[in-house]
């Protein structure tokens, strides 16, 4: 598959991604909403209180992929009512994206085909993310913290991806309310691992600035 079909399969299975995701926002209360953001920082004076549109994604990834103990989470509750046949594409990118797994991630460089060469942190494996307009806005070295969706060849983000500094990894490190789970899988699966990201990333404004865009849309920064 040259560049061209493999964008083009990758479009129509982000745009999948992206209808599920919205589906699964669409079932959340806005008081579920309000009590995620009031975790990470964003709310001030019983308002809700963004410092910019990015800090919005961070509630909203929460939102749809966590929940408390003995809670559902919205992306199941969706995968539950679509029941869609098992074995087909969509079944198989909707089952993805709901076991997506929170992960610290490096750049490394391009990849061939499209997206970058990456190495997951904390598993320590290299992989290839596909993310066409983050692979526009980064270079080698850079660090950012990923829900990432296995697509088999490829991931995908199916969450914020946010910046990470030295900064942001000393606030995470001294964060009380961090995952004390053992076991790296156990801690990334650990609603509270993401959360002390995202409280880290409102407190080091790393998401000023940050804009976002579907493939084939201008930068909206101009």
């Amino acid at each position: 598959m040259d560049t061209e079909e493999f964008l083009a399969a990758y479009r129509e299975t982000r745009r999948f991604v992206a209808d599920y995701q919205t589906a699964a926002m669409k079932s959340v209360l806005p008081a579920a909403i309000m009590e995620q953001a009031k975790r990470i920082g964003l709310v001030k004076d019983g308002k809700l209180q963004p410092g910019s549109p990015a800090e919005m994604t961070l509630v909203f990834d929460l939102a749809i992929h966590t929940a408390k103990d003995g809670r559902s989470r919205a992306i199941d509750r969706v995968a539950k009512q679509r029941a869609l046949p098992e074995g087909g594409q969509e079944a198989k990118v909707m089952e993805a994206v709901r076991t997506a797994l929170f992960t610290v991630w490096r750049v490394d460089g391009p990849h061939e085909t499209a997206g970058l060469m990456a190495f997951d942190v904390l598993r320590q494996t290299p992989f290839w993310m596909v993310d066409e307009w983050l692979a526009t806005s980064v270079k080698p070295g850079d660090r950012f913290v990923t829900r990432l969706a296995d697509m088999g060849d490829y991931r995908m983000s199916c969450g914020a991806n946010v910046p990470v500094n030295d900064n942001v990894f000393q606030l995470v490190a001294a964060d009380p309310r961090n995952a004390r789970a053992s076991g790296i899988d156990a801690i990334l699966r650990d609603r509270r691992f993401a959360e002390a990201f995202y409280r880290a990333a409102v407190t080091g404004r790393v998401m000023r600035g940050i804009a976002f865009r579907e493939p084939g849309q201008p930068d909206p920064r101009g």
